[in-house]
């Protein structure tokens, strides 16, 4: 299948941006301390979140004092399971998507080591790229997260206890894993607040909603794609673990639909699955395309077929603040 980049989502732009692999990267930036302020990009995105301390730190059993000071102290850097709970549970507690995880990582760390340890692999066979995937050599991984010789090993044999986040998280993406599941899998779900559902009507509600914009956006409709907008509507796109673009606001977000329209010669989004949550629903899409443009990873004529998921979140006045597209 020859994928085209931002192919089937109601936005899609051609101008792609390659990572820079191999750029020195800082945990944290330096920045001038005011009173008040948040010293680190940990801080920052939390101070953003407008998250109670206190608050995470009841629900994650972490220190708040611990919290602070990776919030403020440069030197205070987060292990992989301190990230985990105390980012996932401020999300949560402001009834985010668990998809804005992904956002926090590139808040947070937005210099990490971005090497493929599989990129010599991808012409192989299934099963020997899973076997070699297996047999990475210890000094091939610390090198390319940027991690200190020989930490493995000490880490292995306790000579050093902490893990950082930054290093842990490097390396999931690198084998090619979703961060967040990798962490759910080994720290166990984040257990917060109330996650009733609400009442029927408004899931209904949100059903119609729904489905209202993959019909209009199978019609190349776009106002009645938007109409459920609201005013500061965020969408965002990821490949993968990689956000490839963000537009906020209404304005914005139904330029780029329109311009959109001219992308593909025939678009359809076939509804297969959607599950309800509290603040939000997740449905899975399988998309078939034609290109009607060349794009920088395929052509005019293309054909795409490819399953993905959006994820639509919701306002207490039922409006949708947030789509999230991830292919």
């Amino acid at each position: 299948m020859n994928s085209i980049p931002y192919c089937r989502i109601l936005l899609t732009n051609t101008n792609i941006e390659q990572n820079d692999d191999f750029r020195k990267y800082n945990l944290q930036k330096s920045s001038k301390k005011t009173p008040n302020s948040m010293s680190t990009l940990f801080g920052k995105y939390f101070d953003k979140l407008k998250a109670s301390k206190t608050e995470v730190a009841d629900i994650t059993g972490l220190k708040r004092q611990r919290i602070s000071d990776l919030c403020n102290k440069d030197n205070s850097k987060p292990t992989p399971s301190e990230f985990y709970k105390i980012i996932l549970t401020a999300i949560l507690l402001k009834h985010l998507s668990e998809i804005e995880f992904n956002n926090a990582i590139n808040e947070i760390f937005p210099n990490r080591p971005k090497e493929d340890f599989l990129r010599e692999l991808n012409n192989l066979p299934p099963e020997v790229k899973f076997i070699l995937t297996h047999c990475l050599t210890q000094k091939q991984v610390e090198k390319d997260i940027k991690m200190s010789d020989g930490k493995i090993s000490r880490l292995a044999s306790e000579v050093v206890k902490d893990l950082e986040a930054i290093e842990f998280i490097s390396f999931i993406e690198e084998l090619g894993e979703n961060v967040l599941e990798t962490f759910k899998r080994i720290y166990g779900p984040i257990k917060t607040i109330d996650t009733l559902l609400p009442n029927a009507s408004i899931l209904n509600d949100r059903t119609n909603k729904v489905f209202q914009y993959i019909t209009a956006y199978n019609n190349k409709d776009v106002e009645n794609m938007i109409t459920d907008f609201s005013d500061s509507i965020v969408f965002i796109n990821f490949e993968g673990n990689k956000e490839t673009m963000r537009k906020e606001g209404f304005d914005d977000v139904k330029k780029q639909a329109i311009e959109a329209l001219s992308y593909f010669s025939e678009r359809q989004q076939v509804i297969e699955s959607m599950c309800h949550k509290q603040h939000s629903t997740e449905i899975t899409i399988k998309y078939h395309a034609i290109a009607a443009i060349d794009f920088p990873a395929g052509k005019q004529g293309d054909e795409i077929n490819l399953v993905s998921k959006s994820v639509f979140e919701f306002s207490a006045e039922g409006k949708i603040v947030r789509l999230t597209d991830i292919s």
